[in-house]
């Protein structure tokens, strides 16, 4: 079993989960640090025969002892670590490839793919890699994908200097071209942070040279924080809606400057957590005491001997005891991954990132997640979210300011308006439509907030049209864009920052769409054949109201990995009327799809349950 790993004493920073513009330390270096020289790694596995839809991206680290893996849950086996220092040579080994034989084959074996990770974390020998012995890296680099038995490599250079952007860009690019000339193939990724404070990386233009970007989202609580808390909350935990304190923050980040490279985004997640010591026993409870980093095998453990919690701010688990001292621990478990992993692929981006294998122990819970919400089908929806791929901001990204309260899916982004043309700021939704022969019902969710009139530009049928919506009319509700929009060449919905009056709050959310088969059963009243929510959206509970029909229909919910989980007839001739759900109270936090089902009429909504 993996032992606890005392960290640093604890040093004055930020607190209550908001990085106050300043790069933290990184988890990757402070766990290299703390094992430099344990090398001990001992890999067991096997392969279920599972196929997974998304990227699974695991790092293995040298120091992982008796480590058991779920090789068909595994896309990428990053293999941690080889040092790089200055002079672009490799300084420390770290028991590679040796100790890593075993994972690389039985990951290759399961149709995976294993890389070696390089690393600096030096501010100033990355300067000197990126520039005066940058050939001299990039040989190095690709003689190891050349002469070892892995298939490409995972860059982590972190603390990296905001003069250093372009070089960085530069040397990833030339780096990409000269594997594609000596291996073919080969997978490359880097390492990205959550926030990007020092402003050095390009995510747009580095999506484009890498297979991946690993957006390290576990920095907001740790030993610099003053108050105990998640490392990677979900929401929440910022002095306001828009501090980056949180995951959906982030994601929002990558997907205004990362604009269409969902397909290269993914979410590292953290295996580990943290231990304080603290004023008292409420969540934002001040620290007074050491920090330590445990593993998740030594968090789970203890949360089930002192109480698991659930924290419904940022929606994960802790505990808290008392031994002279208040103590918590903050982590994550398979609830609050299952919660991370829905909006990953509500987003449509690449996969999901794991800090790191292993340190979930022989505990087999962590990889149920991972098969339950990566194998099977992919659930298509009929709402474009404005962290979608299907999602495009344009104009200055700093301009499209990032919520993450309220929204439909816990957020929104807003701009300003302008008073003269053209549109500086703009942004557009394109939808996923199951048959682009028939015509739509466009709704958008407009978040209570909005103050300005905006122009909805509706381009169907090879032609546009345009309806205005005051904005500030609305708080929380869906809103109709008309009906029924033609989309045999295409449909989206565009809106600008002219308005022809300055300085109002123009919010961008979500658009859903909904086919006009069937209206005529309901008098000509579109709404009666539709779902409507009755209640908040994420809630614990969901009041609906069901369609009226004339020939009946059936009422049903599904998970995000397609499961039918409740099913609940409406006879033909009803009236309105109340649905209930969830009924059972075992039934997970998540994201849940309400359908209802009507001859050849199908009306959806997505359910953010808490519990």
């Amino acid at each position: 079993m993996w032992q606890v790993a005392a960290l640093s004493l604890l040093v004055s920073g930020p607190g209550s989960g908001e990085l106050l513009g300043i790069e933290l330390p990184s988890q990757h270096q402070m766990d290299h640090n703390e094992h430099r020289g344990s090398i001990s790694l001992n890999v067991s596995g096997e392969d279920g025969g599972k196929t997974l839809n998304k990227t699974v991206y695991g790092f293995l680290p040298y120091w992982g002892e008796d480590t058991w893996l779920r090789y068909d849950l595994i896309s990428i086996l990053a293999c941690f670590c080889v040092d790089m220092g200055s002079s672009g040579t490799i300084t420390d080994w770290n028991g590679f490839p040796t100790i890593f034989s075993d994972a690389i084959e039985g990951t290759n074996a399961a149709g995976g793919t294993a890389v070696v990770t390089v690393v600096n974390f030096s501010s100033y020998s990355i300067h000197q890699i990126l520039t005066t012995n940058r050939d001299a890296a990039i040989n190095t680099i690709v003689d190891l994908v050349v002469n070892y038995p892995v298939e490409g490599v995972s860059i982590d250079f972190e603390n990296v200097s905001s003069s250093d952007k372009d070089n960085l860009t530069s040397f990833m690019s030339d780096l990409s071209a000269e594997l594609e000339t000596y291996a073919p193939g080969s997978h490359l990724s880097i390492c990205t942070p959550p926030v990007d404070w020092a402003g050095a990386f390009d995510y747009s233009e580095l999506a484009e040279i890498c297979d991946a970007l690993f957006m390290m989202c576990y920095p907001f609580h740790g030993s610099w924080s003053s108050v105990a808390g998640p490392c990677c909350p979900l929401t929440g935990w910022g002095s306001t809606s828009e501090s980056p304190s949180n995951m959906i923050w982030c994601m929002g980040d990558y997907a205004k400057y990362a604009t269409e490279h969902h397909d290269r985004i993914v979410v590292g997640l953290p295996y580990y957590g943290h231990q304080w010591e603290t004023e008292g026993s409420s969540a934002h409870s001040t620290v007074i005491g050491s920090c330590y980093t445990l593993f998740y095998t030594t968090l789970v453990n203890r949360a089930e001997t002192y109480g698991r919690l659930w924290d419904d701010e940022s929606l994960t688990p802790w505990y808290a005891f008392y031994n002279g001292t208040w103590n918590q621990g903050w982590y994550d478990d398979e609830e609050s991954l299952s919660l991370k992993y829905d909006m990953i692929r509500e987003a449509n981006l690449q996969g999901v990132g794991i800090w790191a294998l292993g340190y979930d122990g022989s505990r087999t819970e962590l990889w149920s997640c991972i098969e339950e919400s990566f194998c099977g089908e992919i659930w298509a929806d009929n709402i474009t979210d404005n962290l979608e791929s299907r999602f495009i901001v344009h104009g200055p990204e700093q301009n499209w300011r990032n919520v993450t309260e309220g929204g439909q899916f816990y957020g929104y982004f807003y701009t300003n308006s302008i008073s003269s043309g053209p549109d500086i700021n703009w942004a557009e939704w394109t939808f996923e439509l199951p048959d682009s022969n028939l015509s739509y019902m466009l709704e958008t969710w407009l978040p209570e907030g909005g103050t300005a009139e905006v122009n909805y530009r509706i381009l169907h049928d090879g032609i546009e049209d345009t309806l205005t919506i005051q904005q500030s009319s609305y708080a929380d509700e869906w809103v109709t864009l008309g009906e029924p929009w033609n989309a045999s060449e295409g449909l989206s919905v565009i809106i600008g920052d002219f308005t022809g009056t300055a300085e109002q709050k123009i919010v961008a959310d979500a658009i859903r769409f909904s086919s006009d088969i069937g209206i005529e059963d309901n008098s000509g009243n579109p709404e009666l054949s539709r779902l409507s929510l009755l209640t908040g959206n994420p809630s614990s509970m969901f009041v609906m109201n069901l369609p009226s029909s004339s020939a009946g229909g059936t009422f049903l919910i599904y998970d995000t990995s397609g499961r039918l989980i409740f099913s609940q007839s409406v006879s033909a001739g009803s009236s309105y009327r109340i649905c209930y759900w969830p009924t059972d109270k075992n039934i997970p936090s998540g994201i849940y799809i309400a359908v209802y089902l009507s001859g050849q009429s199908v009306s959806s909504a997505k359910l953010v349950l808490i519990r």
